[in-house]
């Protein structure tokens, strides 16, 4: 009966599923777009207007509509697997409901609906949506649309500008996995041109934000290219489980720390100054919260936006860390199981500058919040979808 109602689905379905068409593929691409543009807005400024804010959240709800009718009418799943899926998908929804961080959630369908899309034309939708947002947020604030939040350093005369975005760290974060997205749509190869390009613009995203940690990362993308067989070569010589464990070694090394965090230690105050405090808020999320299981809210006050009068900050910055307290032990070991078979599938296909953009956004990742939030880091999504663009025949 199974088989009768495949062959039914497939004559239904084949017209609209052809070379030229491609229905499946400009289906995910479309909802992808409209969901990229949505969510950096929703990183912008223009977020203090309600009518921005209501319309992110229910064109993310829409697109996602989209992605299920492409899952459910066009990918080839059977029915255990659809069932996997969709059963998946309602926990999580429950997760990010009671967090009320709906981001993990938005990422899980579009990782499932990225089934054989070209991942390079989800790369170049991804860089097309997010630039595009980001320069108008960056004409509105230098025009005075929106606010261009400035902000100081303590004891230091250092101006940094956020140009549109909500933070001047945010920004720097954007810029860093925009140059990171277009360095492996590159396969971490650069002209002359590019290398002064990238340069260039690291300088300028470091001048107008000082956010050190990821200028450090974007100079650190450019001398990859510059070694890239050699890293390419040592990557391969690594084996997955051995490369893998020690990942989440370091996953769980950076939980440790600030789980432990005490101030008054040397070592420990020489390692928070690196990592720009991020073990003081991490240490308070474990001090004030315990870890659950489904997850849970945690009410943060960050430094994005426009605050008119003092206010007591807290906000967990640590990707790892977040989604640990927030979104509970089940998220964080399917954030794990997706690095780990991100990781095998990357290096069974020989895609191995996909594993490279793994590893810096899981670096990127012990600082900031923003591994599992699509405007910003996409790698995930290659999980899967079509990678033969970036197979390697051979490592010279």
């Amino acid at each position: 009966m199974e088989m009768i109602n495949n062959i039914k689905k497939e004559s239904l379905i084949a017209p609209l599923n052809n070379k030229v068409v491609k229905l499946p593929e400009l289906i995910y691409l479309s909802m992808f777009a409209i969901y990229i543009i949505a969510n950096t807005f929703s990183g912008t400024m223009f977020v203090l207007s309600s009518l921005v804010s209501s319309s992110t959240y229910l064109i993310s709800e829409l697109s996602v509509i989209g992605i299920l009718i492409k899952i459910l009418l066009f990918d080839k799943w059977d029915l255990k697997s659809i069932s996997i899926i969709l059963l998946s998908g309602l926990i999580l929804w429950q997760i990010c409901t009671t967090s009320s961080e709906y981001l993990f959630f938005y990422y899980y369908v579009y990782i499932v609906g990225a089934k054989d899309v070209d991942f390079r034309k989800i790369i170049k939708v991804f860089l097309g949506a997010v630039i595009s947002v980001s320069v108008i947020a960056a004409i509105a604030s230098l025009s005075g649309v929106i606010i261009n939040v400035t902000i100081g350093r303590l004891l230091e005369s250092t101006v940094r500008y956020s140009v549109g975005a909500v933070y001047p760290t945010d920004l720097a974060a954007r810029c860093f996995y925009i140059l990171l997205a277009y360095t492996a749509l590159r396969k971490f190869k650069f002209t002359l041109p590019e290398y002064i390009a990238a340069i260039s613009f690291s300088i300028m995203i470091y001048a107008l934000t000082d956010t050190r940690l990821d200028f450090l990362l974007m100079i650190l993308v450019i001398l990859i290219t510059i070694f890239k067989n050699f890293i390419c070569h040592i990557i391969e010589k690594i084996k997955i489980n051995i490369a893998t464990g020690t990942i989440f070694i370091v996953i769980l090394l950076n939980i440790v720390l600030a789980y432990l965090f005490k101030p008054s230690v040397h070592l420990f105050q020489i390692v928070n100054k690196v990592l720009s405090g991020r073990l003081t808020y991490g240490h308070e999320a474990f001090k004030n919260y315990n870890v659950t299981f489904l997850g849970q809210f945690i009410y943060q006050n960050g430094n994005g936006g426009v605050h008119n009068q003092p206010f007591d900050y807290f906000y967990i910055d640590v990707s790892f860390i977040r989604v640990l307290m927030m979104e509970g032990i089940l998220a964080f070991f399917v954030l794990l199981a997706v690095i780990y078979l991100s990781y095998r599938k990357f290096y069974n296909e020989k895609s191995f500058v996909l594993i490279v953009w793994l590893l810096l956004a899981i670096l990127s990742s012990l600082i900031d919040q923003h591994l599992y939030e699509l405007s910003f880091n996409i790698i995930f999504l290659g999980l899967f979808a079509d990678l033969s663009y970036w197979r390697e025949k051979s490592i010279e």
